[in-house]
Formats: C-alpha cells, structure tokens, sequence
C-alpha cells in the first residue's frame, strides 16, 4: 500500500474499546507499536471512525496527528504540512479499526486515490476476516475443544488470541516483558502501576497465561465500584 499510494507512511490500528492499537505499520518507528491511540485524545482517529467513507484532511488541518514523532524519516520531529487520508474498516458490521496513510508530499492523496482506498478496505476487510477464522480454528486445535462453532465463552481461546497483544521492540519493552514473566511463575504479590490507557490490563493478563493459575479463571475487580 505504501509503494501504490507513494505515501511516507501507512498504518493498521484496531480498535479496542475506547483506543486504537496500531497493528501493522510500514513508514513509522517499530515503537509505535507499543502505542495505544486514545481516541478522544486524536480527532483525526475519531473522525475517521465516526466517518463509513474515505476520509482526507487537507495538508493545511489544524487537528493534530497522531503520529508526530513517529514517521521513520523524521524521528522525534514534528509532522511537517502534508497530506493524510483514511478509512474505516467494519468487520461484521461492527467498527474494527481503521487504515490510515500520510504523504509529506501534498497533493498526494487525490480523487482516484480516494477511490483507490476505498477498493482496497474492502480487500483489507475480507483479509481480516480470513485471519480471524484461522486464528479461531487455530487456538480451538491448541485448546482440543470439541467446539467448532461457537469460540465465545472458550477461555482457552480468548487466551490464544490475546497473546500477541502486547506488542513492540523496544529494549524497556522486552526487559520488562521477560522480568513480567518471570514473576508470573511465582507466589509473589504483583503491583501494576501506570496511567489510565498504558495498558495495565494486558500486563495483567500475560502474568496470569504464565502463572501456574492459568487454567484457573482470572477474577477482574472494578476498585473504582468499590464502597
């Protein structure tokens, strides 16, 4: 997609309750990756999934972009003007994500690029599509379930699937991620502490697919509820 829209950089974000996890990128810094969009914080995101078209915002758009200091040919720099563009993708006529790309060159994205994206979400879609179901058939193997048509209530294939969640390349990425492992397997206390969005829960998670508890179910509390 990059080389047939001449663009600086493309992205595959999916949507994930109220943030966008970028997926598969191509022109931006492998640390975003490990970036989770909030949407209300991006209007361009959230303009894009509120959109069912192609969406492009013009090179002079005074919303900000997501993606400042994350281009591959400006690394730590603000966006310079230029063109952005995208859609969003619907799986099951539910919002699943969205497809964005970015031209330092203005004038880029023009009405045949428009239509050129709109034609390629639908091949984007039916590709998610497809990767969904191998990955169900998949982790029902794994699982030996003798489930074939209905993957909602297995836990052993929600655990399957959420096993790439936590994604990126970062050197403090992969320390912590092999330190979080190695306390899973044992009886210790674990304090998760960050912000709202940086991704707690799924910290949370991988502890308990690498403790000995894992085929016990995890028990998730809302503090905030508590008296």
């Amino acid at each position: 997609l990059r080389a047939h829209f001449c663009c600086g950089a493309v992205a595959l974000l999916r949507l994930e309750e109220e943030h966008l996890r970028p997926v598969v990128v191509d022109g931006l810094v492998s640390e975003s990756l490990g970036r989770r969009f909030a949407v209300h914080q991006h209007p361009r995101l959230a303009a894009l999934l509120a959109r069912g078209e192609v969406t492009c915002f013009d090179h002079d758009s005074t919303l900000p972009d997501p993606y400042d200091g994350l281009l591959d040919a400006l690394v730590g720099e603000p966006l310079p003007v230029h063109d952005c563009m995208g859609v969003a993708l619907r799986i099951d006529g539910r919002p699943w994500g969205v497809l964005t790309l970015d031209a330092l060159q203005t004038g880029t994205f023009d009405a045949a690029a428009r239509a050129a994206l709109a034609h390629c979400a639908v091949h984007v879609e039916a590709a998610i599509r497809m990767t969904r179901l191998e990955q169900e058939n998949q982790a029902l193997s794994r699982a030996g379930s003798p489930y074939a048509g209905d993957a909602t209530d297995e836990p052993a294939l929600r655990a399957a699937l959420d096993e790439g969640e936590i994604l990126g390349q970062s050197e403090a990425l992969t320390r912590l991620l092999h330190e979080m492992k190695l306390v899973a397997t044992s009886d210790l206390p674990v304090l998760l502490l960050g912000e709202t969005g940086v991704g707690k829960e799924l910290f949370a998670r991988l502890l308990h697919r690498h403790s000995p508890r894992r085929h016990k179910p995890l028990v998730h509390v809302n503090c905030a509820a508590l008296p």
